[in-house]
């Protein structure tokens, strides 16, 4: 169960992880260190109509997401990636991006600050 105040599903991911909370931490440190930057990366993409880069991007996100216990960033960067694969900013893209930049910098702050694993 997905707890309304946090960006991971921490017990869900800890099951898929065999319990390994060092292993979690390591990940989410990972997450913290090479992913602070992707908001300008694909903000970039997006500014410059570089679907390419915003279909990957947005999957890379959504596959890291998902492998992270973050539901919120992973369906939102799902999203993000079926807007950048039709190769156009459809109406809804404002506010998806939005929520994007939203769950991404909820689950690196979160992530840097520390993850309570219970």
């Amino acid at each position: 169960m997905l707890m309304v105040d946090s960006a991971f599903d921490v017990p869900g991911t800890l099951g898929r992880l065999a319990n390994n909370k060092n292993l979690y931490k390591r990940l989410l440190d990972k997450f913290v260190a090479g992913y602070s930057d992707y908001e300008e990366k694909i903000s970039a993409a997006f500014e410059a109509d570089d679907f390419e880069s915003a279909v990957q991007l947005s999957h890379t996100m959504k596959g890291l997401a998902g492998n992270l216990g973050a539901e919120h960033l992973h369906e939102v960067s799902l999203a993000l990636e079926k807007i950048a694969k039709s190769g156009s900013k459809a109406p809804e893209f404002e506010d998806v991006f939005e929520k994007f930049l939203y769950e991404l910098r909820r689950a690196l702050k979160e992530a840097a600050d520390g993850v309570d694993m219970g």
